[in-house]
């Protein structure tokens, strides 16, 4: 029982555990390991906790399932080669997680834009197609014409066309809808 042990080889004692620990690091992050008994297993888990190593415990298996605590438990026993390369899988990993969370959000805009450029499209058609269209000042004409011609222009982009703000843009188009 690691109970009766004092504080440096308590250190030992979890790194004899750690030698049957069992470990997956590839899509999440888990570290398990087995105590002696399930008393263990709790005075384990209470010695671990005060090096801020939060681990739970099913039976006398002690499992570990962030990252924090996993990196804490290896410095904690002096394992620097296995903390720098989980480090840096953490650090690619979260590389990874960015890089799709900013492509994840361009491909969300630019649908939203196509989709309401199709709208305005098939609006100004409509507007253009009917009566109401001449009687619409010049100013609004020439942004239904030019979004027409331009059906893939940003808002900004018809700004530059017609010489105007992006809000001012907005605010006509909020006027033909």
């Amino acid at each position: 029982m690691l109970k009766s042990q004092n504080a440096e080889s308590s250190v030992d004692a979890i790194r004899n555990l750690l030698l049957s620990a069992t470990g997956s690091f590839k899509t999440a992050y888990h570290l398990e390991f087995f105590a002696p008994d399930v008393v263990s297993a709790h005075y384990l888990c209470e010695r671990l906790a005060v090096h801020n190593i939060f681990a739970n415990i099913t039976n006398n298996r002690v499992y570990i399932k962030d990252s924090e605590s996993i990196c804490n438990l290896l410095a904690y026993v002096g394992a620097v080669e296995s903390l720098c390369e989980l480090n840096n899988q953490i650090a690619m990993r979260e590389c990874k997680n960015v890089s799709n969370r900013r492509a994840n959000c361009d491909s969300a805009n630019i649908k939203k834009s196509v989709e309401t450029a199709q709208k305005q499209i098939q609006l100004f058609k409509q507007i253009k197609q009917g009566e109401k269209f001449e009687t619409l000042d010049a100013e609004l004409r020439a942004l239904i014409e030019t979004r027409l011609e331009n059906p893939t222009a940003t808002y900004d982009e018809l700004g530059e066309i017609l010489g105007l703000t992006k809000s001012a843009v907005v605010r006509r188009i909020k006027k033909l809808s």
